[in-house]
């Protein structure tokens, strides 16, 4: 496995298991292919439209709809991660060992 980044840590559909990537990314091509459907029909559509027609979208495929943003924001949780990967990287970079120098082990130069 590779090293985990500063960049890593920052991005919300990391931290999902696999099921939930799945489920994330069969969504989003449903939702996609139907726009592109929308926009074939050449139906004008404006971002308010959107919003509407995403909550219907995504009460008929039974997935809850978020009715606030929540109590934290975007900001506050990225700097909770980057803090809390400042942390870790101490340990991880005393125990990691690259693919090369796995292979360098390997071959005893």
């Amino acid at each position: 496995t590779g090293r985990i980044r500063k960049t890593d840590v920052v991005v919300a559909k990391n931290y999902l298991q696999e099921k939930e990537l799945k489920t994330l990314n069969r969504i989003v091509t449903m939702y996609l292919d139907y726009a592109e459907h929308q926009a074939e029909k050449q139906i004008p559509m404006t971002m308010n439209d959107w919003s509407k027609k995403l909550n219907t979208f995504l009460e008929f495929n039974e997935h809850d709809i978020l009715q606030n943003a929540g109590k934290v924001t975007a900001l506050i949780a990225k700097e909770f991660a980057i803090s809390e990967f400042e942390k870790f990287k101490v340990i991880q970079n005393k125990s990691y060992q690259s693919d090369f120098d796995i292979l360098l082990g390997k071959i005893n130069i």
